[in-house]
């Protein structure tokens, strides 16, 4: 998946949202141990050799990305939720 930023449109609608994306946040829980071929960034920062249970998280605009160019899956879970003020 090339670098992009989610626009949250669905989840924006369902938590009536409009005007506060600015609190929503996405987390990426790495499910198995990193295996060569794996890769993830975001905002710009490589991210490789995690291991399970390991998490990138970020804010809602932050340009993302991830790979697999190995031979076995890349297992993640990912987790999407926004910040109350």
């Amino acid at each position: 998946m090339p670098t992009h930023s989610d626009l949250y449109v669905r989840y924006v609608d369902l938590f009536d949202l409009e005007g506060q994306e600015s609190s929503i946040r996405r987390a990426i829980v790495f499910l198995r141990d990193w295996e060569p071929g794996h890769y993830a960034e975001y905002n710009d920062h490589p991210f490789t050799q995690w291991h399970a249970g390991d998490v990138m998280e970020w804010r809602y605009d932050t340009p993302h990305m991830a790979a697999n160019m190995g031979t076995t899956p890349r297992y993640t879970l990912q987790v999407t939720g926004h910040v109350k003020t």
